[in-house]
């Protein structure tokens, strides 16, 4: 420009998906593996209505459901501070069926862990030696289930039966008690008059929690649902850099070409939905969430130019 401004901006999209279109060792259509059709990255679960948060709310949903109730998922005795599923299909009970494409019960898509939309934007501008550079990447769209102890905390033993294109089952998600663990996230359960930690006076009821009550008989609350899926979309500050270059009448009486200061910071701010626990950029299905979470980086350095 006129008064020596100058900036560009970079635009990067891309996207993709995965479709079956022909898999006939799945003559059944299990849902567990590949079959005719899938869109890789496919998750079935639940639709949640909520948690309990009376035994009466409970009873009157099991009441609503003539033909088992939720017996089908782990038993006859639900409380205040369970999940209470919807009977998607109407048949008045929640289950999974055979689990296959033709008997699901009331199983549906419910998200698809493909990042859909991934982008980058690289800005930059300077001025009078002054320049500014920052690039942020991010995926528009993607849903993620987080089926570990790292997410529920309190967690059962045995694996929850999930289907979620490759998780299904995997050992290390179980372990009971013995690998439960506990964020400042995790104090946020249910909690009324019976449970141990307000009789004790340790901590106030909390019928609005986000998680169930703490269970470590099963995992029926733990079921792939929709109420506990990840909007894993995100955007993130990846590198910031700001610099000043001082002018070449001045430096060169030190017979000094250039010389340029400069801040340099990464990862230094992320807008994303997930559980705070968990890093948006570093979740797949080898992890699951759990790894190591990035580090802001931040910088100062000269150049130099003789």
């Amino acid at each position: 420009l006129n008064n020596g401004l100058g900036y560009g901006i970079r635009l990067l999209l891309s996207d993709y998906q995965t479709k079956v279109t022909k898999y006939p060792s799945n003559s059944t259509g299990d849902l567990n593996t590949y079959y005719n059709g899938k869109k890789v990255g496919e998750i079935w679960g639940y639709e949640t209505i909520g948690v309990a948060k009376t035994q009466q709310e409970m009873d009157a949903h099991l009441a609503s459901l003539p033909n088992g109730g939720q017996t089908y998922i782990s038993g006859s005795t639900w409380r205040a501070g369970d999940i209470m599923y919807a009977d998607s299909n109407n048949d008045g009970k929640v289950d999974k069926g055979l689990n296959t494409l033709d008997d699901h019960g009331d199983l549906r898509v419910i998200g698809n862990t493909t990042p859909r939309y991934q982008f980058g934007i690289d800005l930059t501008a300077d001025w009078k030696g002054f320049d500014v550079r920052a690039f942020f990447q991010g995926v528009m769209k993607r849903d993620f289930w987080q089926g570990s102890y790292f997410f529920w905390g309190a967690r059962a033993g045995g694996n929850d039966g999930s289907n979620n294109s490759g998780t299904n089952g995997s050992s290390w998600q179980d372990g009971g008690m013995w690998w439960s663990t506990a964020f400042v996230d995790h104090e946020d359960y249910f909690r009324d008059a019976s449970s141990y930690s307000v009789s004790t006076g340790a901590l106030g009821e909390n019928a609005n929690a986000y998680y169930p009550r703490p269970n470590f008989e099963n995992d029926r609350n733990l079921k792939v649902q929709s109420r506990y899926l990840q909007d894993a979309s995100y955007i993130r500050l990846k590198n910031l850099q700001v610099g000043y270059t001082l002018p070449a009448s001045t430096t060169r009486k030190f017979h000094i070409d250039k010389l340029r200061v400069f801040f340099s910071g990464e990862n230094l701010w992320t807008g994303s939905k997930m559980n705070k626990m968990f890093d948006p950029e570093t979740i797949g299905n080898e992890s699951y969430g759990s790894a190591y979470p990035l580090s802001a980086v931040y910088s100062f350095g000269i150049n130099l130019n003789f």
